[in-house]
């Protein structure tokens, strides 16, 4: 009979990839949105004080574009022609909005990339730096989860991360798409877990 491994995160090669946490999703300047977003700041707290308290390295990425749109990725698909939005938004490089919340601002160790495509490591150095920081096994949350978070974690995937993601921390303003990819899509890529299921599993 096999017994099952201990479902846990070996912190001596794990790092967190904080995925675009900026101001714009987590601190909107709307007080309806801001207050609809608090449960998933105070999450990211909560994870980034538990990960630092165990040395990981923390990488936050934020997703930006040139003010003059001449990064702006305007290719056709489905739901850019339905909607009459372009098929990526991101903030514009250098504003406030790009940047982080207070309560989980990067300090000087941490590591920060600008992200102009979905996946956090596509033209980041993100993957880079994982394999000069010997980083194997990756903690991950933010959104919109059933794009950004699931590409990043699906390319994790092909590059042989252990990946753990983290409910609570991840948000989407498709309801339906948010719980299939976590419930279902993401299941077969890496190990969705609650918060407090991650925070037992990092001890």
């Amino acid at each position: 009979m096999t017994t099952r491994a201990p479902d846990r995160i070996d912190t001596s090669r794990a790092a967190l990839i904080a995925y675009d946490v900026c101001r714009r999703a987590l601190s909107p300047s709307d007080p309806a949105r801001r207050a609809a977003m608090k449960p998933a700041l105070d999450a990211w707290v909560t994870l980034i004080g538990a990960c630092r308290a165990r040395k990981m390295p923390i990488i936050y990425t934020t997703p930006v574009s040139r003010a003059d749109g001449a990064d702006v990725v305007l290719l056709p698909t489905d739901l850019s022609v339905e909607t009459g939005v372009p098929s990526l938004t991101n903030c514009v490089e250098g504003t406030p909005e790009a940047g982080f919340p207070d309560e989980i601002a990067p300090r000087p160790e941490d590591y920060v990339y600008l992200k102009r495509r979905p996946s956090a490591f596509y033209g980041t150095g993100v993957a880079e730096l994982l394999r000069a920081l010997h980083r194997t096994a990756l903690v991950i949350g933010g959104g919109a989860t059933n794009r950004g978070v699931e590409t990043s974690v699906r390319e994790a995937f092909s590059m042989d991360l252990d990946t753990v993601v983290v409910r609570e921390c991840c948000w989407g303003g498709d309801a339906a798409a948010h719980a299939y990819s976590l419930t279902t899509s993401m299941k077969m890529y890496a190990r969705v877990r609650s918060l407090e299921q991650t925070l037992a599993m990092l001890t």
